[in-house]
């Protein structure tokens, strides 16, 4: 099974917990896929601990071979008009396993989110089973400590590509502004955001090496082709740094109390992390 980890860090750790789930409940040997790109530039291995079976190649790339895969995916992206079926839409486990074993070729698997019909123990386990790398994690770490963040509540600003579903910093900044007996850690894509917010003695910010930045001329919603030619409304373009920098904020909140600011995955993956390591103590 090629799990493709597509998109933002979110994304693709939702991708990959779910397709390590899937493929070893259907004895398939797991593949991942994950290209660097404009969504992720950072590699695999600079993120994870533990070595996988890693390839480095693009979507697009799956287009003149697409007769040797079976295709579980939530949409025909590049518009293959290859048959498949939706993980998403999939109401078990088992009827997952049986589409799967209905052919003998390889699989392509690919989901931004974790199907409902895989069992919540089973996907905190999977995510312990997948460490976040030493160096990013004693980083996020010796922050905590070094700013003494002991019972503190997390809060993700959400800006650029979110555009009208981004989350309110103003109303967030009055919040927090007027709690000033309570600890916080605020992280957010947007620099400005976060510069405003670290004006306020009870808020913690993680200073970044780098932020995402716009990937062609014009705004965070200006259609842009990425690597495999597929346009969409987000014009960005994440680096290594700016990544990698991503996760040391993501454990950070995965330690807090995560306020409720929006419906990211970014959030949602803090949080799977947060409980993860609750079941692992």
């Amino acid at each position: 099974m090629h799990i493709y980890c597509d998109g933002g860090f979110g994304n693709r750790f939702n991708g990959l917990i779910a397709g390590s789930l899937i493929a070893k409940a259907a004895q398939l040997t797991p593949i991942i896929v994950w290209p660097r790109n404009n969504w992720c530039r950072a590699a695999y291995n600079d993120i994870f601990e533990l070595p996988e079976n890693v390839l480095e190649r693009e979507l697009k790339t799956y287009l003149p071979i697409k007769d040797d895969f079976q295709f579980f995916m939530t949409e025909d992206h590049l518009h293959m008009g290859v048959s498949n079926q939706s993980p998403l839409q999939t109401a078990s486990l088992d009827k997952a396993v049986n589409y799967l074993s209905s052919s003998h070729r390889d699989v392509y698997f690919h989901t931004p989110l974790i199907p409902s019909f895989l069992k919540m123990d089973c996907v905190l386990k999977q995510i312990n089973c997948l460490p976040l790398s030493k160096n990013l994690t004693h980083i996020a770490q010796r922050f905590i400590e070094s700013r003494n963040l002991t019972e503190f509540f997390g809060v993700h600003i959400r800006k650029t590509d979110f555009g009208a579903n981004s989350s309110d910093d103003k109303n967030l900044f009055t919040l927090i502004s007027n709690c000033p007996h309570k600890q916080f850690f605020v992280c957010s894509d947007d620099e400005e955001v976060e510069q405003q917010f670290g004006l306020l003695n009870n808020v913690a910010i993680y200073p970044k090496r780098a932020y995402v930045k716009t990937l062609v001329d014009g705004d965070w919603n200006t259609p842009t082709a990425d690597s495999s030619g597929r346009v969409y409304a987000c014009n960005v373009d994440r680096s290594a740094l700016s990544v990698e920098d991503a996760v040391i904020d993501l454990l950070i909140l995965s330690h807090s109390q995560i306020v409720d600011t929006s419906n990211s995955t970014f959030r949602n993956t803090a949080m799977l992390l947060k409980a993860a390591r609750s079941t692992n103590k």
